[in-house]
């Protein structure tokens, strides 16, 4: 990507999540933030959904987002500051189960960013690490005063240990949850572990497939993450790994 930020591009590529590429899913979320929610964007990436976040919650609301990538971190810091988004606070560091530091992998040439850089071990992939600091949502956000409705992760397996981190938010709070889960890019874990983890805290989920939301229970692995010997996807049109939770009263 280029290093020099550009208004253009960058509402070019919140568009295109919004229009083309994930549009029941910012659909969904859209349908869900209100205006002076508190909102957590966990992995925001080049900022194709914190447009939409921060849009959502008004200049009332507030939205808390991280971004581990120093490169990636610069350019949304320049893009909050040109746009004047005041209601963004904007981390350079990722999120997990304790706070302190770890080494993020980025598969790719040195110094340049990618969608797949992730906390969890890579083998037989070529990149490199960057120590960076990371948060337990639980004591960040001890404090807050206003609940957190919704929380957006995209953070490439390494979504258990970020839910571990937000337990106790997660039953005070009972937040909306969209976030992406692999196969793929789990270690030692299956997209279950996760799923099971949610539903003892109290949570049920359904996941994107065609444009629609559907139970949870028809979600197959085999069928609906389906990739080749080198881990990439066979067909991009019927991978689906974006899922929606929500909180269940008894």
């Amino acid at each position: 990507m280029s290093k020099k930020f550009s208004k253009p591009e960058f509402l070019y590529r919140a568009y295109k999540y919004r229009f083309i590429e994930d549009k029941p899913e910012l659909s969904y979320l859209l349908k869900s933030i209100k205006q002076g929610d508190f909102v957590l964007d966990i992995g925001a990436h080049k900022g194709g959904y914190l447009h939409w976040i921060r849009k959502a919650a008004g200049s009332i609301g507030k939205v808390v987002a991280f971004e581990p990538q120093p490169i990636l971190y610069r350019y949304l810091a320049t893009g909050i500051k040109s746009f004047g988004y005041s209601n963004v606070d904007l981390y350079h560091a990722g999120v997990s189960s304790k706070a302190g530091s770890l080494e993020l992998f980025v598969p790719k040439a040195e110094g340049l960013t990618s969608p797949g850089a992730t906390f969890e071990k890579r083998d037989n992939t070529q990149g490199h690490t960057i120590p960076v600091p990371v948060f337990k949502i639980d004591e960040l956000l001890a404090n807050r005063e206003t609940p957190i409705s919704f929380i957006k992760i995209d953070v490439e397996g390494h979504e258990l240990k970020v839910f571990k981190g937000a337990e106790d938010l997660l039953r005070k709070d009972k937040p909306k949850l969209l976030f992406e889960c692999e196969n793929r890019h789990l270690n030692n874990q299956t997209v279950f572990d996760i799923f099971n983890y949610l539903s003892k805290i109290g949570y049920q989920g359904c996941f994107f497939k065609n444009g629609k939301l559907m139970p949870l229970e028809k979600f197959d692995p085999e069928r609906d993450q389906t990739i080749d010997s080198n881990r990439e996807i066979q067909n991009k049109k019927s991978y689906c790994n974006n899922f929606a939770f929500e909180f269940i009263d008894p």
